[in-house]
């Protein structure tokens, strides 16, 4: 008897611990990586569904992490410091997706990492 409440126990334990992992690997959201490879300052706005949100400036070189939950698709616009902008194609993202924007002179390149 006593062993089986051990095994039932350790059981429970492994249960509940990958169960925890699993939704909390699940409900972070999708996160983006925004690198700014530009000689310029850039600007950028994210919109998604019904959403907007300005992240402000990216300093050349440099790389901003965000993280959105939901589904949806979202599309980035860059607002260059010479006035130029551009947006991106519509970059369809979940939860536990890693997005990966690659700014450059005159493109956006997105990739997914897994």
């Amino acid at each position: 008897m006593r062993f089986s409440r051990l095994t039932f126990a350790t059981l429970l334990v492994v249960i509940v611990s990958t169960t925890y992992v699993f939704v909390k690997e699940t409900s972070t959201g999708a996160r983006f990586r925004i690198a700014n490879n530009s000689t310029q300052n850039v600007n950028i706005t994210a919109n998604w569904l019904e959403r907007s949100k300005d992240l402000g400036i990216i300093k050349a070189g440099s790389v901003k992490p965000i993280t959105v939950r939901g589904e949806a698709a979202m599309v980035f616009t860059m607002r260059y410091a010479d006035g130029r902008e551009i947006e991106s194609k519509p970059v369809y993202f979940t939860s536990g997706t890693t997005i990966n924007i690659s700014i450059s002179k005159d493109s956006v390149d997105v990739s997914y990492g897994f």
